[in-house]
């Protein structure tokens, strides 16, 4: 069972009064656990997307960040052609530079690669030294500091959006979904983590959410117990808590929209490039917003 520690109305302003001053808020850097970043809808080469790089590595080098995830719309805004595809170097290899980057990063697919080549993104993996991306679905497994598991799941949430919208009877069934419920009933980790694209709830989409994720991979979630489902797509940084489970969007790599907010919405943030921050113990899950610029906009415990 997660536990989200409360953050009062007064130390939620005192924040948001914090980065309207410009000051900078420290990464809690002495805490224990297994250190990560996550950051999504990124893949422009444009300067934005090397502003949150830059801070990206300042992080990543304080904390010793043992991985990356990416949650997807790697490349803007028609994917790549294949694997010598300029953007690999345009938009990845020279933008996340810094040594401190170079650790693997466990990427998903978005709806703007699914326009490209995607098997050249899998492809990649084997030319790359960092790139992870074995399948377009695909289980990865961390060993914790006290010997036991976080199992992460990543899944591709396109095609199961748009098999959702050509659904027309029970018959007709997500290969994908039943993949992730065999591998959920399967694991033994403590964390089990789902990331995906698209948002299963989100403040910025119209409806709440997306439909096909809300019908068929949320009752997964509420039944094997995941504790964190990750997403990008929607362009902000939300943290939303639904029944057991707390949806993190990471989504404001490089190109920021304006975000809404739900009755379960804990922290949302729009138009301001951002990612995320995530400390992983046996016993917890430290997340931690951050902008561009380098403030510590948002944190919890999980």
């Amino acid at each position: 069972m997660t536990r989200l520690t409360s953050i009062s109305r007064r130390s939620f302003l005192a924040v948001l009064s914090g980065l309207a001053l410009g000051r900078k808020q420290n990464a809690c850097a002495a805490e224990p656990g297994t250190p990560f970043l996550v950051v999504g809808d990124w893949g422009t080469g444009s300067a934005a997307q090397k502003r949150v790089a830059i801070e990206m590595g300042k992080i990543a080098e304080s904390i010793g960040v043992r991985f990356v995830i990416s949650t997807g719309d790697n490349f803007y805004s028609t994917g790549v052609k294949g694997i010598d595809d300029a953007q690999w170097k345009t938009s990845y290899e020279d933008i996340y530079d810094a040594p401190s980057l170079m650790v693997p990063w466990y990427a998903v697919l978005g709806n703007h690669d699914h326009k490209g080549n995607v098997a050249a993104q899998v492809e990649y993996t084997k030319q790359s030294s960092r790139w992870r991306m074995f399948a377009t679905y695909y289980r990865h497994t961390e060993v914790l500091r006290d010997g036991t598991s976080a199992d992460f799941f990543f899944i591709d949430t396109e095609p199961i959006r748009k098999q959702y919208q050509d659904w027309v009877n029970l018959s007709r069934w997500n290969d994908q979904i039943a993949w992730l419920d065999r591998e959920l009933a399967n694991t033994t980790a403590r964390w089990k983590i789902v990331v995906g694209h698209h948002p299963i709830f989100s403040g910025e989409s119209r409806r709440g959410g997306t439909p096909a994720l809300i019908n068929w991979l949320r009752p997964l979630l509420d039944k094997h117990r995941v504790q964190v489902y990750l997403n990008g797509h929607s362009h902000g940084l939300e943290h939303i808590v639904v029944g057991q489970v707390h949806y993190l969007t990471s989504g404001a790599g490089a190109l920021p929209r304006r975000s809404g907010t739900l009755p379960t919405t804990r922290f949302a943030m729009g138009n301001r490039l951002g990612y995320l921050v995530a400390r992983l113990s046996p016993e917890f899950m430290d997340i931690e917003f951050r902008d561009e610029v380098g403030n510590s906009v948002y944190r919890a415990r999980i």
